[in-house]
């Protein structure tokens, strides 16, 4: 996760900034174990079948402004534009809408994030508005279990 938590082009969307080092990633994989444990929801490891490599994270958060479910996925420079992105969105969204007791799971994405504005559409989420998150202009994108 080095390669995806220390790159500054990969974290340039994500809020927060790039990791600085193998002990601050270990630190954030620390709090994804913690947050499955008491919350039943975190962020996983994206696992290339053909390498068995880990190429990224996927999963879900509590967006702080609505209280909402939030679905997100990062992964290394090196594997975008492959499809990794929207197979881990989707795989993530049905497990998301089949196992957790909410009503609805938003994904945001930065407007300049022109690589992941595409990535809800695909997986069936409607795109619902513009919120400013984390300093930042970001498209709302939402899906409910209806």
């Amino acid at each position: 996760m080095v390669d995806v938590y220390c790159d500054p082009e990969v974290m340039r969307y994500i809020p927060g900034e790039a990791l600085d080092d193998l002990d601050a990633v270990r630190r954030r994989l620390v709090t994804y174990g913690i947050a499955q444990k008491e919350r039943g929801l975190s962020s996983w490891a994206l696992v290339e079948r053909e390498s068995g490599k880990v190429i990224g994270d996927g999963g879900f958060g509590t967006f702080e402004l609505t209280g909402d479910v939030e679905l997100g996925y990062t992964l290394a420079r090196e594997h975008w534009g492959r499809g990794y992105g929207t197979e881990a969105a989707g795989a993530c969204l049905r497990a998301g809408l089949e196992h957790l007791d909410v009503e609805r799971i938003i994904a945001l994405v930065d407007v300049e994030n022109f690589r992941s504005l595409r990535v809800p559409e695909r997986i069936g989420m409607e795109r619902v508005g513009e919120i400013e998150a984390h300093g930042r202009p970001d498209i709302l994108f939402a899906t409910s279990r209806r």
